[in-house]
């Protein structure tokens, strides 16, 4: 059954307010799923961009999703945006792949409201964490998951991904922070006095 419009504006209330202080009377119901789907960083750099006297703001949220750290200055005086698909061509995800990336952002950022997290779960710039979160369903569920050269072949394939993540993360001193800050199982590979994070993330998560 379809959403009525007073059902959606109930919603969206109760996303405004789960917003920053600074961003409830600014943000208007109709732009405030989008804001609420922002990381903590993009909805605070957007509070930054209104008070320095941002107006067009659904081109500011657009460029945030795409780079959280966009300056205020680009915010105000946005470059031209990349071209994104069109939201008639995004996949269908099951509703517990929604729910597994909602209680890992939550994980990363546990001063998110939950709201929150399934609102960022659900939006465009985590298309390629659903993907990816869909293929280890699918991986796990293979029928050849016992056999040996698939599975060496798989885990090959993810310990490379993982360290070419792990080199991106230690080129961006802001994810390195982030990391530090998160409680996942971090530790800067080139750093002798680096200590992992002690959490046991995949417990929590469990």
């Amino acid at each position: 059954m379809s959403e009525t419009y007073q059902s959606k504006r109930e919603r969206w209330q109760r996303l405004l307010e789960t917003l920053p202080v600074g961003l409830r009377e600014q943000v208007s119901l109709r732009n405030v799923e989008a804001v609420a789907a922002l990381s903590p960083q993009a909805q605070e750099r957007l509070a930054e961009a209104i008070q320095a006297g941002l107006k067009r703001l659904p081109r500011a949220v657009e460029q945030l999703r795409v780079n959280p750290n966009t300056s205020v200055a680009d915010l105000l005086y946005p470059p031209a945006l990349p071209v994104t698909k069109s939201s008639s061509t995004e996949p269908d995800f099951p509703e517990h792949i929604q729910n597994e990336l909602a209680n890992l952002i939550q994980l990363c950022f546990p001063d998110m409201p939950r709201m929150s997290a399934e609102a960022l779960a659900n939006a465009d710039v985590m298309d390629v964490a659903r993907i990816t979160a869909q293929a280890h369903h699918q991986l796990f569920k293979s029928n050849h998951l016992r056999t040996d050269f698939v599975v060496m072949v798989l885990y090959g394939l993810m310990r490379q991904s993982q360290e070419h993540l792990e080199e991106v993360i230690e080129q961006t001193p802001a994810l390195v922070q982030a990391l530090n800050q998160s409680s996942l199982p971090w530790k800067c590979r080139h750093s002798a006095t680096a200590t992992p994070n002690k959490n046991d993330w995949r417990k929590q998560n469990a």
